[in-house]
């Protein structure tokens, strides 16, 4: 599946000159039928508006894996591409996604992308029901969470960052209200370093990624050319009762530019919320 993307990738470097004035973009995040810890199905679909007087070309340059899943591979001879009429909109659906990262089954990472005009592009990842004929065309519909595309010439430079307005659930006594998910998106070819922490008194107490406990500050090291989520949370206070949920704040130094990004997912339907990184005073 690895080799069908880098084909493309190399039939795009073959055709650089004739596209050298297009901009790459970054999608943080995107899902195809993958399982959530409630047991939702969530997949994503691309919106992509063209904001100018001339059609648009946006092409499929890489996809960084977490997971890539197909039971039938198939392959593509030339880039996936969508045209974009002038002045409109055109969805990149969940099913043709699928088709394009290989006739994939089960996908979660970051599209990397070109344009060769003024394009917005935005991530709308979708809550909802299993279907047996996962690959039906159409819009997905239920909650979703949206996310859009950065230019790869904007991504976050090295240098600490804030995640603001997080929230999580310590000493529940029954089920967890809230989770959050930090996420990372690297398109580049070398590793990049992110440095985590919670401010006290916010970590007093412990904190766990993957639920494990770790000690703070916590490096997350994020691979060339990879997608990284991990699941952060507050250990139990052993001294208090049932507590309810409870925000705070996460700082991410890194040493190299890297998309990243916060999930706070509800529990109460599993509804989500993008938090982006505010650069630190």
């Amino acid at each position: 599946m690895r080799s069908t993307l880098l084909m493309i990738s190399a039939a795009l470097a073959a055709l650089a000159p004739a596209a050298a004035s297009a901009e790459t973009l970054v999608i943080p995040f995107v899902a195809h039928n993958f399982k959530g810890l409630d047991g939702a199905l969530w997949s994503s679909e691309i919106y992509l508006t063209n904001l100018s007087l001339q059609p648009v070309q946006v092409s499929l340059l890489d996809f960084l894996p977490g997971t890539l899943e197909s039971s039938r591979p198939c392959d593509s001879p030339t880039a996936p591409t969508r045209v974009v009429p002038p002045l409109s909109s055109v969805v990149w659906t969940a099913s043709g996604l699928a088709t394009d990262l290989g006739c994939a089954d089960r996908a979660i990472g970051s599209l990397v992308l070109s344009a060769d005009g003024p394009v917005h592009v935005v991530s709308r990842t979708v809550n909802h029901l299993a279907d047996p004929d996962h690959r039906r065309p159409g819009l997905l519909a239920g909650p979703g969470q949206e996310i859009e595309a950065i230019s790869a010439d904007r991504l976050p430079e090295p240098g600490e960052h804030l995640l603001p307005s997080l929230i999580w659930h310590r000493n529940t006594c029954g089920p967890t209200e809230f989770d959050t998910y930090l996420g990372f998106a690297n398109p580049g070819d070398q590793q990049v370093v992110a440095m985590l922490d919670v401010p006290l008194p916010a970590a007093d107490g412990g904190v766990l990624i993957d639920g494990l406990e770790v000690e703070l500050p916590y490096p997350i090291r994020i691979p060339a050319r990879s997608w990284l989520q991990v699941h952060l949370e507050p250990e139990d206070d052993p001294t208090a009762r049932c507590l309810g949920p409870a925000s705070f704040l996460a700082t991410v130094t890194t040493d190299g530019p890297v998309a990243l990004y916060a999930s706070v997912v509800s529990r109460d339907g599993s509804d989500p919320r993008t938090v982006l990184p505010v650069p630190a005073n």
